[in-house]
């Protein structure tokens, strides 16, 4: 059974859409219970999240693609019955490595919704040369390749160009949360604020792991980013292109050119 289900077309501020989540109970080093997954469904829908792609890591725990949908419905049920407005939509943040192009020919890993956009992370030490190699391969093998939080890797934070690069290699770069609001430390919010202030920033998301400290609420970002990048910015980061990604559609490139909201 696939898991797919369509979008709504209308984006507004309290229709965001979550393309980095690790809701689903159980599988991974996010949601340990379905009612902790609950509470970030709930936390989610209160801050204008209600789409919401549940990426488990997909090639770095033991678990199988049955148990994932399995893990999938049930929680997509929970919600429902507990008329919470949040639809989930199927993916996985896979460990690029090249052990993963295996898991990907077996079929054991899921792109986003059934599109061809692969959300991958790295090795935050990984080398830009592996990094760069293993995305031209998958995009020969036909993927779309979302970089999961390239201003965590020290790589990035030490050259700024190869965000630029991967950039242009239409790569989309999907930025934390977050980062730009210091979580992770300076280093990593000030690669995160480059990646925005250059126009290379495709698309923002929670990366979700629980209730409290990697939380699924957006509503502080929303405002940092409305005030620092304008309103324009934050809705198609925050709504717009992950919308698209989840359609399988090109993602909107555009300079920040609008500036700050007076």
């Amino acid at each position: 059974m696939q898991i797919y289900v369509c979008i709504v077309e209308r984006t507004n501020a309290k229709n965001m859409v979550d393309i980095h989540a690790h809701i689903l109970p159980g599988l991974d080093d996010g949601a340990e219970s379905v009612e902790e997954a609950l509470r970030m469904a709930s936390i989610a829908a209160e801050s204008g999240i209600y789409h919401m792609a549940a990426t488990s890591h997909g090639n770095y725990y033991p678990y199988t693609i049955e148990q994932y949908k399995d893990a999938f419905h049930r929680l997509q049920e929970a919600i429902t019955a507990h008329k919470i407005p949040l639809k989930l939509y199927s993916g996985m943040e896979i460990f690029l490595d090249d052990d993963a192009f295996l898991h990907l020919e077996r079929g054991e890993l899921l792109t986003l919704n059934h599109t061809n956009y692969l959300l991958v992370e790295f090795d935050f030490g990984e080398m830009p040369s592996n990094m760069i190699r293993r995305i031209q391969k998958l995009q020969k093998m036909g993927y779309r390749v979302v970089v999961a939080h390239p201003e965590r890797y020290i790589a990035v934070q030490k050259d700024p160009d190869l965000a630029l690069f991967l950039y242009e290699q239409d790569c989309t770069l999907q930025v934390n949360g977050g980062s730009l609001l210091g979580m992770f430390g300076r280093r990593c919010r000030q690669a995160s604020e480059r990646l925005m202030e250059e126009g290379i920033a495709g698309v923002i998301a929670t990366d979700a792991h629980d209730t409290e400290y990697r939380s699924p609420d957006i509503q502080e970002l929303v405002n940092y980013l409305t005030q620092n990048y304008g309103f324009s910015v934050m809705k198609m980061l925050l709504s717009e292109n992950p919308s698209r990604i989840l359609k399988g559609y090109d993602i909107l490139r555009q300079e920040y050119e609008e500036g700050k909201e007076e």
